[in-house]
């Protein structure tokens, strides 16, 4: 049976990592070369842009940020003079850099509290220099991460991509980061080969490894492929007057063999070759069998998983994937599950897909908990191991349960060194091997050693 806890309303504040709107913005931006983000604002959210910002660079591209240096006299008389002085030096190359072929501008807090006119400014240098500037209101209070990406990919439908007449074909993969994979960059490259592999033409990913011509693209794909839960009506409005329907009734996210047959199958069977889908999975399955085949270590450690106690924590698409991941290809029996999603509709859609387990599992889906609840629920279900990101990792590390760090962001958090992804049968075999250290972890007393160390003099009992 499944019991949903759901969000108390009367909790104005939480202790959670939330990155703001501004934070969306600049993964959706940070995704497209030839162009340049200028960020208006105080440091510490400049910081944060340019750690976020290195999750697209393995297998990617460098998008520069370019801060203002808006200061203490800038928050009280205005940073509008900064703003334009780095607009023209951009402009001029005095950054050494040829000129891009769009700038972005962003803002933080404090600037549009003080009332900013980013956009007039914009239009005014635009006009000036003939380049093409994009001035995004992503202040943090707008909303969260995708609350950003909504604003940032609305602003590229208005002001960047034009009507298309011509054939429609394939899909558009939007906001790959809100999936919530800490290993999201390698897992979209590898759900993009999973659909060609099946026929499906991917239009372009919004935003991987893309150039700024390729927004030109945007309309000429039959639908959109939402990578979140949550809802972005007014990017739904924008792309459907381009005459570009998003899917809404996207299966859970292609982790573990099971979901990947389910996503794969579905997306195949709309937009491209179902049978060309089966002989991929098949022969992908016939890979994994050669790896595995007397592998006793495989064996052995499959069955030691068996019947273990988990929880998982996370943005609702990949906590979802995860929970049923663990279930229908390991047997791990998940007993806690924390839901983040920053609509109510998302959080509607990750219990609804979780539901059916229902039927074989007792399990608590915690809707947009607090760190305490995520902690005390843990606690009191006992679980052998949790899967998380590096956020919560000191909470569960402090209640002594073994942590796998598989979600979230960059910040200080991922160290995507290995092109692997998580994704797709392949990456199912990386998904067994970190969940089999993790459990190993598990087994052993951490810092054991310190009970049996030398003790001199007076500290012996």
């Amino acid at each position: 049976m499944m019991e949903v806890v759901p969000l108390a309303s009367d909790t104005k504040m939480r202790d959670q990592f939330q990155p703001g709107a501004f934070i969306g913005s600049i993964f959706i931006t940070s995704g497209i070369l030839d162009t340049v983000n200028v960020y208006h604002g105080v440091s510490g959210c400049n910081a944060m842009a340019q750690h976020f910002r290195g999750d697209l660079v393995p297998n990617g591209g460098y998008v520069p940020i370019v801060a203002t240096g808006f200061l203490e006299t800038e928050a009280i008389m205005g940073g509008a003079t900064k703003l334009e002085k780095t607009l023209r030096d951009i402009v001029d190359g005095k950054l050494g850099r040829k000129l891009p072929q769009c700038i972005w501008i962003s803002m933080s807090d404090c600037p549009a509290i003080g009332g900013e006119d980013i956009e007039g400014v914009a239009r005014g240098i635009a006009a000036e220099t003939g380049t093409r500037i994009v001035a995004i209101e992503n202040a943090g209070f707008k909303g969260g991460l995708a609350r950003g990406a909504e604003l940032a990919l609305c602003k590229i439908l208005d002001e960047v991509v034009e009507p298309y007449d011509g054939k429609r074909q394939g899909i558009n993969m939007i906001a790959p980061f809100l999936m919530g994979s800490a290993n999201w960059p390698f897992d979209i490259d590898h759900m993009v080969e999973l659909l060609q592999a099946a026929g499906v033409k991917v239009n372009l990913v919004l935003s991987r490894n893309m150039s700024f011509s390729d927004l030109q693209r945007f309309p000429a794909a039959e639908a959109n492929l939402l990578l979140t839960y949550d809802e972005m009506p007014d990017f739904q409005k924008r792309s459907e007057s381009l005459g570009v329907p998003t899917i809404t009734d996207d299966p859970v996210l292609p982790y573990g063999i099971g979901n990947t047959e389910k996503w794969l199958l579905n997306l195949a069977e709309r937009f491209g070759d179902a049978e060309k889908a089966k002989r991929y999975l098949v022969e992908a399955m016939g890979d994994v069998k050669r790896i595995l085949y007397r592998n006793f270590n495989f064996s052995w450690m499959a069955s030691f998983l068996s019947d273990k106690y988990a929880a998982v924590c996370g943005y609702a698409p990949f906590a979802v994937a995860m929970t049923r991941y663990l279930f229908h290809d390991l047997n791990i029996r998940v007993k806690v599950v924390g839901l983040w999603s920053e609509t109510e509709a998302g959080l509607k859609k990750g219990v609804s897909l979780l539901e059916p387990l229902g039927d074989s599992l007792d399990f608590t889906v915690l809707e947009n908990p607090t760190y305490f609840q995520l902690g005390e629920a843990v606690k009191e279900a006992k679980v052998d191991f949790v899967i998380g990101s590096m956020q919560d990792k000191p909470l569960f590390k402090g209640l002594g349960a073994a942590h796998l760090n598989l979600a979230g962001f960059y910040y200080f958090n991922n160290y995507n060194f290995v092109p692997w992804p998580l994704v797709g049968v392949k990456g199912s075999l990386r998904l067994f091997s970190e969940i089999s250290r993790v459990v190993e972890d598990a087994f052993y007393e951490s810092e054991a050693w310190k009970k049996l160390a030398f003790i001199p003099g007076d500290g012996r009992v």
